[in-house]
């Protein structure tokens, strides 16, 4: 009886969470389903990808034309199971996981906690109370977007919140890790096949969803074996070695789809997303810049609270022992968190979209700050034993989290009005002229339509996010520039475009194409900065090696693409059939000159052209 209670408030809670976005969008503006799903569901940019994997295409180009290239070396793990469950729900599959990964979620979450708090009303006190905290933090960035705020929303959000498939889906193998490390002091000294068999599975899944929880984990347990069992652990290891390699040749097996992504993987895809090869300088500044961060006010607060809060609580509750043990585990994680970048950065001859580690380490402070906290307050505070008989206050909770996700869901529906409205009318534009299940070519400069497009079964896109095909960078820039020709635009015209001249940081299309190709930091530069332009230069050495983001597309790569431009020969089967133009996007300028292309939609936001 006590674990239906515990399992009702915690699906109440997912769908306290979940359902607000979905009844707001579903009945005020009655969408199609496509539309709020495509609304709804965080990060849209991995729809291509569970598309393709679920029709087991794993080297997606989205041009019947071009298929001789090489598979994406994407990790799948991740994406996995929306792709089999797409396959088989549809479109419906999105919100089905999206319930259901998220109630796991809140069960693993819950038994994680539990262990801490021991009593379960305080452990379902604390899932509400957190993801109440994620919901005012975001309220309150309506009326103030404060960089602090938004630091603590972020972070909390990035890691508790919805997004696919981060944190979705390894938010529930993140603390799933975490509630079997509990036991890890008792199961190192046998040396318990059974767990480390099943941390090799987790560790594998990691390898193949996000990495860089693989690295810090990995070092985590060496960190754990040293720490509870110091000058043991090499006298465990030798007398569990078959054991041991038992779990070795286990995880091996386990990542060989990872391993073979990476043989046989495109190369320019991996440019694309930012894998960048490292020198020794540039392995020493990157250290130095490290630790420079670290130092930062900021983060020094961060870390001397945790280490306050540390010595704290292993001082003041030292009679529950068992229950400090579980918290410090958390605490020892920051500390890897703290070390495992520099190991990384000077084992690893590459490195990609290294920011990631520096989120890591924000986010287990602050939970482990919130944890602690809370904690304390469960110990000290002795009013809320006068709830623990009564379900009151857990409900109250539940209430306010719906009411509160209600209104915020409201302030996003409105602010992306005039979209959802516009949107709609391209999806009925879709169904009322045959673009479903067609084998019709669009050309959009819009994420959300070129998913759209594909989700309604259509399989051809000119152009596509960089992120999700395997292309060669030459077939993308033929592909774009042999459209753009077509439409009949002239060569200052494709100059602007590629704001020739004057360079621009994040050009929405530039980044559409080829997301993280031009890189440009103070670590590292897609041409020699003499390349960019004067104003352009001081900013991007000055630019944190951690910004990934920071994309300057240098002008020597434009005066060669402006050459293509001007040299092309028009390939008639790479010609699009539809266009569909974001006039709020890089493209807002676009004129289509080409007489064969009819505009018959104009609104606020979208355009659409058409061959009669």
């Amino acid at each position: 009886m006590l674990n239906n209670s515990r399992n009702f408030f915690l699906f109440l809670l997912t769908t306290s969470v979940i359902l607000p976005k979905w009844i707001l969008t579903g009945i005020y503006f009655d969408n199609s389903i496509l539309i709020n799903t495509i609304f709804n569901i965080g990060d849209i940019q991995y729809f291509p990808l569970i598309i393709n994997f679920s029709d087991f295409i794993l080297n997606p180009s989205y041009i019947e034309s071009i298929n001789e290239n090489k598979i994406l070396p994407f990790p799948t793990y991740g994406i996995l199971i929306h792709s089999l469950f797409y396959k088989i729900f549809n479109i419906y599959s999105f919100l089905i996981l999206e319930i259901i990964f998220q109630f796991i979620f809140l069960v693993i979450f819950f038994k994680s906690i539990e262990k801490i708090f021991i009593d379960t009303s305080h452990s379902l006190y604390f899932c509400a109370l957190i993801f109440l905290l994620i919901s005012f933090l975001e309220i309150g960035l309506f009326y103030e977007n404060n960089r602090y705020l938004n630091f603590f929303y972020n972070n909390l959000n990035q890691n508790l919140g919805l997004r696919l498939p981060r944190p979705l889906f390894t938010g529930i193998i993140y603390f799933y890790f975490f509630f079997i490390l509990y036991s890890f002091q008792e199961k190192i000294k046998k040396f318990d096949l059974k767990f480390f068999l099943l941390i090799s599975f987790l560790l594998s899944v990691f390898l193949n969803s996000f990495f860089y929880y693989f690295i810090n984990f990995s070092i985590f347990l060496i960190f754990l074996s040293i720490k509870y069992q110091k000058k043991n652990i090499f006298k465990i290891l030798k007398n569990n070695k078959l054991k041991l390699l038992t779990v070795l040749l286990s995880f091996v097996f386990l990542s060989l789809p990872f391993i073979l992504q990476i043989i046989y993987g495109e190369q320019d895809y991996s440019e694309r997303i930012g894998v960048i090869q490292l020198n020794l300088k540039q392995k020493l500044f990157l250290l130095n810049y490290y630790f420079s961060n670290l130092l930062r006010f900021e983060s020094l607060i961060l870390i001397i609270s945790s280490l306050i809060l540390h010595y704290y609580l292993n001082k003041k509750f030292y009679y529950i022992r068992k229950e400090i043990e579980k918290i410090n585990i958390f605490f020892y994680f920051i500390i890897v968190s703290i070390i495992s970048p520099p190991i990384f950065f000077l084992i690893s001859p590459k490195i990609v979209s290294i920011y990631h580690f520096l989120d890591i380490l924000s986010f287990i402070i602050i939970f482990y700050l919130i944890l602690s906290f809370s904690f304390i307050c469960f110990q000290k505070i002795t009013v809320i034993g006068k709830f623990e008989n009564k379900n009151f206050l857990k409900y109250t909770l539940i209430f306010i989290l719906f009411f509160n996700n209600i209104f915020v869901a409201q302030k996003i529906t409105k602010i992306h009005q005039t979209k959802l409205v516009e949107l709609n009318k391209i999806q009925n534009f879709f169904k009322e002229n045959n673009f479903v299940n067609s084998n019709k070519k669009l050309f959009s400069d819009d994420l959300i339509v070129m998913n759209l497009w594909l989700l309604n079964g259509n399989k051809q896109l000119i152009i596509s996010d960089g992120f999700t095909n395997s292309l060669k960078n030459k077939d993308i820039e033929l592909n774009f520039v042999n459209n753009l020709k077509n439409f009949g635009i002239s060569t200052l015209e494709f100059e602007d475009i590629l704001s020739f001249g004057q360079s621009e940081i994040r050009n929405d299309l530039i980044m559409r194409l080829f997301t993280y190709r031009y890189q440009a930091n103070s670590l590292f530069t897609y041409s020699k900065i003499s390349k960019y332009t004067a104003n352009f230069s001081d900013k991007i050495l000055k630019t944190s090696p951690f910004r990934a983001q920071s994309q300057i597309m240098p002008e020597d790569e434009k005066k060669r693409i402006i050459k293509l431009f001007n040299k092309i020969e028009l390939d008639k089967q790479l010609l699009s059939d539809l266009v569909v133009i974001n006039r709020i996007n890089t493209l807002k300028n676009l004129k289509i000159y080409n007489k064969d292309y009819k505009l018959v939609f104009s609104g606020k936001m979208y355009d659409i052209y058409t061959k009669p």
